[in-house]
């Protein structure tokens, strides 16, 4: 996860990224960073910070940012530290080339064996973050630097996304499988690349498609350039992309997520076609599209029954597992006239450790729940993921732990439906079943190679 955003040829960059950055908030709440260069200049006025976007980049901070192209980062950290504004993005280093900042948003699942061959080679590190790793990769090819970049790119292996400075370019590229999100945007005569479409479209700008997998994208005096560094593989986004982590309004494979969530309940409904309920009813918020999806395809009555205290964020974000179990105490209130005496079906993103998931009927059982159908739309999440989501190790999923009536046990629910992967797939666009996304994490079979030493780290 983590998200980025970049943005060439405005005199306003700097504020644009802003609102941008806040746009992209819900992909990462550890830290965030806005990098700008004023052309001609081979210096970079830039503010890393922890914490969120809002309030941190004042009139004052964004007044000094000054230039015309600039990059932005909101970090969700997988890899690196888990905290300190060490690893805050985006990096800015020196280089032969010439100075170069970069945020990157996502994993390279082969940072062990790149960094202990970089080190014997003599690289220092600045960060823990792998990001580094591209740039030192970059130093070492005596060649320009977008042919450097793409010789950098296939020593790595992972899903990621990125944006970068250079000069008087604006630079972005995806991973070969297009695992992690970047898109394509122009606002007036600037381009914008972004991890999702939303942070085009609130500035005004107009989304143009999707940066392809494997494609290198440079921007130079309003001016842009395609290549590829790879051979794009077959696609494989990341399914838990729509599931749970991008905004509803976020256009992927053409479609908003939010159609896709309730194409995701209404697929839902057909799998629970006998099962009676009094009420449809989400935990808010990313269940709220596929609960109306559900509701519109069963006739069941759509209610919220729960009110979300948006100052909470999200707690799948906070890096332990405390600080998970105080925020999830917090963040939902129940309202118990429409749940009392009711017969429901709870509809809800995915299942992975289980904790939240029987605090929640725990809740709607004290607030008088008679039956609780729990509608799940992910399947069973049994691996751990390694291009940027940060799903915990095998023994901590339930999934991969209990059967599915010990699931049901454990959580409290009187049934529970898992929407399958290839029913998943379908409501995300996918025409050829689960062979068009990136589903590891419910199978277990991922796309590219996993090295023993990252295997061994979950």
């Amino acid at each position: 996860m983590g998200g980025v955003i970049g943005i060439e040829g405005r005199k306003d960059a700097a504020g644009l990224v802003h609102v941008g950055l806040l746009t992209l908030q819900h992909r990462g709440q550890e830290s965030c960073g806005i990098a700008v260069k004023e052309k001609g200049k081979d210096v970079f006025n830039y503010f890393t910070v922890n914490g969120l976007v809002l309030g941190k980049f004042t009139g004052d901070v964004l007044e000094k940012l000054k230039g015309e192209n600039a990059v932005g980062h909101v970090r969700y950290p997988t890899s690196g530290s888990k905290s300190g504004i060490l690893d805050a993005q985006p990096f800015i280093f020196k280089s032969a080339h010439g100075n170069i900042a970069i945020a990157l948003s996502g994993n390279i699942i082969n940072t062990t064996e790149v960094r202990d061959k970089l080190a014997k080679e003599g690289a220092i590190f600045q960060h823990s973050s792998e990001t580094e790793l591209i740039v030192h990769l970059i130093a070492r090819e005596k060649l320009p630097i977008e042919n450097a970049l793409k010789k950098a790119l296939a020593k790595i292996e992972g899903g990621y996304a990125a944006v970068m400075l250079f000069k008087n370019k604006l630079i972005g590229f995806r991973d070969p499988r297009g695992l992690r999100p970047l898109v394509l945007g122009k606002l007036g005569k600037s381009f914008v690349l972004a991890s999702e479409s939303p942070a085009v479209e609130v500035l005004g700008g107009h989304y143009i498609r999707d940066v392809k997998p494997g494609e290198l994208i440079v921007v130079e005096n309003g001016k842009l350039k395609s290549t590829f560094y790879a051979k794009p593989a077959a696609r494989q986004n990341c399914i838990f992309e729509t599931v749970y982590i991008s905004r509803p309004d976020t256009l992927i494979r053409g479609m908003s997520v939010a159609q896709a969530r309730m194409a995701m309940g209404a697929k839902l409904a057909l799998q629970m076609k006998g099962i009676k309920a009094d009420i449809v009813m989400p935990v808010p918020d990313s269940g709220f599209f596929a609960a109306l999806g559900f509701s519109k395809a069963s006739g069941i009555p759509f209610e919220m029954g729960f009110v979300r205290n948006h100052y909470m964020g999200r707690s799948f974000l906070r890096t332990t597992q405390h600080m998970r179990e105080i925020v999830a105490k917090l963040k939902l209130f129940p309202i118990s006239d429409i749940i009392k005496g009711k017969d429901i079906i709870l509809v809800d993103d995915s299942i992975v450790r289980g904790t939240q998931s029987k605090k929640i009927i725990n809740t709607l059982r004290e607030y008088g729940a008679r039956k609780i159908h729990f509608a799940v739309t992910s399947p069973e999440i049994i691996a751990p993921c390694f291009y940027g989501v940060n799903t915990p190790s095998k023994k901590e999923l339930i999934a991969a732990t209990h059967t599915h009536d010990e699931i049901v046990k454990e959580i409290g629910v009187d049934s529970l439906t898992f929407i399958t992967i290839d029913n998943a797939a379908e409501a995300c666009g996918g025409n050829e079943g689960a062979k068009g996304f990136c589903s590891a994490c419910f199978t277990g079979k991922y796309p590219t190679k996993i090295s023993k030493s990252t295997l061994e780290a979950r």
